[in-house]
């Protein structure tokens, strides 16, 4: 799958990170993030997924970001 560029121009990188949700359980959760604006896409929970599919996801949920500031962008 194809990862589009931040808005800023860089390459974003995928990552997972534990985060605690409004009940206090721990929650892996995977995003990506622009190592140089700082830029983050929407978190996309691990529960139910394997590693591959939430990573998937997550640049699936970041390409839909992008496209939504720069929609004329292919």
């Amino acid at each position: 799958m194809r990862k589009r560029k931040c808005t800023c121009g860089a390459e974003a990188d995928v990552g997972r990170r534990i985060r605690q949700t409004a009940d206090g359980r721990d929650e892996l959760v995977y995003r990506m993030s622009c190592p140089v604006c700082g830029q983050i896409g929407p978190a996309i929970p691990a529960e139910g997924k394997d590693e591959a599919a939430a990573i998937a996801a997550a640049i699936e949920a970041w390409n839909e970001m992008i496209a939504r500031c720069r929609p004329l962008e292919d």
